[in-house]
């Protein structure tokens, strides 16, 4: 079963780690927000997974262990996802959540 998370929820990962999922505008765009440094160098923008392999670390392990994200948008603690069409967010929320908190534990 999936983890349920509402909008502006924050949801503890450790103590070192939290997340906060948040919906916009647009319902294949989700932002996920967190406590941790996401990015050193201002924005970053991934159009899809090719183009996150030459990225950051975190741009390459999210597109190598997260199915179904289309693109991301980096930049210092939020991380600004699209998903492919076809997949619920449910799912991609649950595998991005665990990406991270491997990333960083």
């Amino acid at each position: 079963m999936f983890a349920e998370f509402h909008a502006g929820e924050i949801v503890t990962l450790s103590e070192y780690f939290t997340l906060e999922v948040e919906p916009t505008d647009n319902p294949d765009i989700r932002e996920f927000i967190t406590n941790q440094r996401l990015s050193d160098g201002g924005e970053e923008h991934y159009a899809d997974a090719a183009s996150g392999e030459m990225g950051s670390p975190i741009a390459q392990v999210l597109f190598h262990a997260v199915d179904g994200i289309h693109s991301l948008t980096i930049d210092d603690d939020t991380l600004i996802v699209r998903r492919q069409p076809d997949v619920l967010w449910e799912a991609l929320i649950d595998d991005i959540r665990d990406c991270l908190r491997d990333f960083f534990l």
